[in-house]
């Protein structure tokens, strides 16, 4: 797994790229755990492009991180999320409330008119 975070137009990018799956969810808990700790009161786009594979405890672990932003005021948004992926989040029904942007370019207009 890699993870970066960067600054575009002031709204914090979060890149992960890999796999989420049994041997790498602890790495990814505790990157997720990082993110709440640090950013949790703003706002902040979760850049999935790199996401190739997510098991059920990856998904509870995004929903877990969503749930935390909330409710300490911060947003979590996802975007570019590949097609087996998206299509698990709208399957699951996770898109109707967890924000997902095409592109990280969209979600940054988004999180900026706010």
């Amino acid at each position: 797994m890699e993870f970066c975070q960067r600054v575009v137009n002031g709204v914090v990018v979060a890149d992960i790229s890999g796999q989420i799956r049994i041997s790498t969810q602890n790495e990814c808990k505790e990157y997720f755990d990082n993110l709440v700790k640090t950013y949790s009161n703003t706002n902040i786009i979760l850049n999935m492009s790199g996401i190739g594979y997510i098991n059920s405890a990856g998904i509870g672990m995004i929903i877990d991180t969503f749930k935390k932003f909330r409710k300490n005021g911060g947003r979590l948004v996802l975007c570019r999320l590949v097609s087996d992926i998206a299509k698990l989040f709208e399957v699951t029904k996770l898109d109707r409330f967890i924000e997902i942007y095409d592109n990280e370019e969209e979600a940054i207009k988004k999180l900026n008119e706010i």
